[in-house]
């Protein structure tokens, strides 16, 4: 298929590169309004022209990529803080404490700690401000908040915590890609003011209503959460062992209200409305009545990104099917890809936007692929197959992706699926059912029942399936170079082979000569290899690391080939000091290395340099020279006369101190013209290079 005949997917390629350019460089609203002014001025001129002269028609079409490419760029630009003077973020100084107004619009799952909800700004001292923070209230106020109120807070907006270590999650990047700039921890004693509105939207009470309906229903609680979960997208009442099963056995998506379940409802839909195509026009009228279906479910599950994204895209699909052309679903994907990035440019970045769209492309190129090599005669294994090769072709589009972002593969995702898959739009059409029983008032105690006894036998089934830990694939960490040659390969090679495999019994697969996809494959691994090669052959200088981590103390000494991790995690709990280690194992500086694990003492050298730890039983090791002093768990010292006993050129104050102590630290040291480095601002600290540093 030559896909780059088609308009849109010039024009949707083009788009892209503006947003990606305007991703990665620094770029002013001012130049990109310049630039896509330009191209628009050019584009109209070159449009008197193009019919009769050669050199205007290359010119149009030069301008009109040029003008998406520019059009990508402002509306990437447009969507910074700095450049909407209403954004809240430029009324706002980093740790003072104001007056704020906000509204609670999204729940999410709490954690050890916090209930959190994702909240949008109203007021911050009585001015008028738009954008949204992410709110955590602490669980031990055992206060509950619901979306809809609106609190009044004498509090400061603090920023999330960013990759403090090499390799951690950048949890201020991801908050930044769905437009939530900050974070506010309120205490119960900073509350002003509580606004429980009563004319909340239809839509929330509506939700809140089915939500009542099911917790009185009889559902028992594994059952109930999920059931809220597949049908409503509310997320929040399911136990957390119950996620973490479902993730360890490759069903996650199962519970996240997306792409699989708009999917299953849109078949749905089109079985119960398959009468009306005998009717005049009667594929755009089944067409139209299927999406507004979609979008009114999309309006009782609350509108969430993954929904409308989810719906936004069947959307297109579902006219793309009733349409007689074997490419439309394709073109369906494109245009609404292009659509939700014009409404919001950030979701290119966004995994689950990534993930949702890989994954329907891989479907519909790769299933048909596998599902043509055998076509099995009975019906019954014919629909397991068609099931098997879904999975199977999604779960090959989507791998790549999971392991570059979570570095784990469930090897038994296979067996997950096809379990579950089979019986989902069974419990999806049961559930709905439910649902119209309990608003119609109708008895459904029997509903309740094989909701109840499936429910459970699904989570049993699971369960016992991501117990076998041998089967889940973890650390395995790809680039984004090695992301991007694979799924060339991956690409190169479906298009190859989707006109070779045939569905004739005679003849399963037809033999082609090798076109420019078979050699692009072949160059892409070619590729891959060689830049597998070069890592390993690259030569990798020594290193000290301070590593950040709350509560702990860590010190990383690292070669090439070897790590020694000196802890010290007295201060916390077993659970959360293995979870710690686990955590500063993962970091890029200790991949495929062989780890040594050693208690961390009040003295470590390296490179004839000595680096003084300083603990909270204040005792003080002297020394010829203390180039480097590194603070510890709080130590309650006058830092000015440790100083004076010293001498250090350099103090280091890592994660395990109190912020409050850390800032009078700081100040003591700047009066005396000591560099004062904290993990809290610098993330992990490269020893080597401070030295290096001092002796120049």
């Amino acid at each position: 298929m030559k896909w780059l005949g088609y308009p849109i997917y010039r024009l949707l390629l083009a788009y892209v590169i503006g947003l990606l350019i305007a991703m990665y460089l620094q770029i002013t609203i001012d130049i990109a309004f310049i630039v896509l002014s330009t191209s628009f001025l050019i584009l109209c001129f070159s449009i008197f022209f193009s019919r009769t002269n050669t050199v205007f028609k290359a010119l149009f079409s030069f301008s009109v990529i040029f003008f998406l490419i520019a059009l990508g760029v402002l509306n990437m630009v447009s969507k910074r803080p700095i450049n909407q003077s209403h954004h809240f973020s430029n009324h706002t100084i980093h740790g003072k404490e104001q007056m704020i107004t906000f509204q609670l619009t999204d729940q999410l799952n709490p954690n050890a700690y916090n209930d959190r909800f994702y909240a949008r700004i109203n007021e911050i001292d009585g001015k008028n401000v738009t954008g949204k923070v992410l709110v955590l209230f602490k669980k031990s106020d055992s206060v509950e908040y619901k979306i809809g109120h609106r609190l009044t807070v004498y509090d400061d907006i603090s920023q999330a915590s960013d990759e403090r270590n090499p390799g951690d999650f950048n949890y201020k990047e991801y908050l930044a890609l769905i437009d939530v700039h900050g974070q506010i921890y309120v205490d119960d004693d900073h509350i002003l003011n509580v606004y429980v509105g009563e004319n909340e939207s239809w839509i929330i009470a509506l939700r809140n209503q089915l939500m009542n309906s099911l917790e009185t229903s009889g559902l028992q609680d594994k059952p109930l959460g999920i059931i809220q979960a597949l049908i409503l997208g509310q997320r929040n009442n399911v136990e957390s062992s119950v996620t973490q099963s479902f993730r360890d056995a490759g069903v996650i998506h199962i519970l996240a209200l997306s792409g699989l379940h708009v999917g299953i409802i849109l078949l749905i839909l089109r079985w119960f409305t398959n009468w009306l195509k005998v009717v005049k026009n009667g594929r755009w009228l089944q067409s139209a009545v299927i999406i507004i279906l979609l979008w009114i479910f999309a309006l009782i599950t609350g509108m969430s990104p993954s929904i409308m994204r989810a719906v936004t895209m069947f959307s297109f699909i579902a006219i793309g099917m009733n349409v007689n052309r074997k490419t439309s679903i394709f073109h369906s994907l494109a245009l609404s890809a292009f659509l939700l990035l014009l409404i919001n440019p950030k979701l290119l970045f966004h995994v689950g936007f990534q993930l949702s769209y890989t994954a329907v492309i891989a479907i519909v190129l790769i299933q048909p692929i596998l599902y043509n090599l055998i076509q099995p005669r009975w019906k019954v294994i014919d629909y397991f197959w068609k099931i098997g090769t879904v999975t199977i072709a999604a779960q090959i589009g989507v791998a790549p992706l999971s392991l570059f972002y979570f570095h784990q593969f469930p090897g038994l995702f296979l067996l997950g699926n096809m379990l579950l898959l089979p019986v989902l739009p069974l419990i999806i059409g049961l559930s709905i059912l439910l649902l119209a029983s309990l608003w119609s008032g109708i008895p459904s105690y029997w509903l309740v029942e094989i909701l109840n006894l499936s429910l459970d036998w699904i989570v049993t089934i699971i369960e016992k399936i991501s117990s076998q830990d041998q089967f889940i694939i973890k650390g395995i960490h790809l680039d984004l170079i090695e992301l991007i040659l694979i799924y060339i390969f991956m690409i190169s090679s479906a298009l190859f082979f989707y006109r070779s495999v045939r569905k004739s019994r005679r003849e399963r697969v037809l033999i082609k000569e090798p076109g420019y996809n078979l050699h692009i494959a072949i160059i892409s691994i070619i590729c891959f290899i060689g830049f597998q090669s070069f890592k390993k052959l690259k030569t990798e200088d020594s290193k000290v690391v301070v590593m950040h981590q709350a509560s702990g103390s860590v010190i990383s000494i690292s070669n090439r080939e070897e790590v020694l991790l000196l802890v010290d995690f007295h201060a916390m709990d077993s659970t959360r000091s293995m979870a710690a280690l686990d955590r500063i194992k993962s970091s890029s500086l200790h991949r495929n290395k062989i780890i040594t694990i050693d208690s961390l003492s009040n003295k470590v050298k390296f490179n004839d340099t000595e680096v003084v730890v300083l603990d909270e039983s204040g005792v003080i090791l002297k020394s010829a020279e203390t180039p480097i002093l590194l603070l510890s768990h709080s130590p309650k010292i006058h830092l000015d006369k440790i100083i004076t006993a010293l001498r250090p050129q350099i103090i280091i104050a890592d994660g395990s101190n109190y912020r409050t102590y850390v800032n009078r630290w700081r100040l003591t040291s700047e009066k005396r013209n000591i560099t004062f480095l904290s993990t809290y601002e610098e993330g992990a600290i490269n020893l080597c290079h401070l030295e290096v540093h001092k002796q120049n």
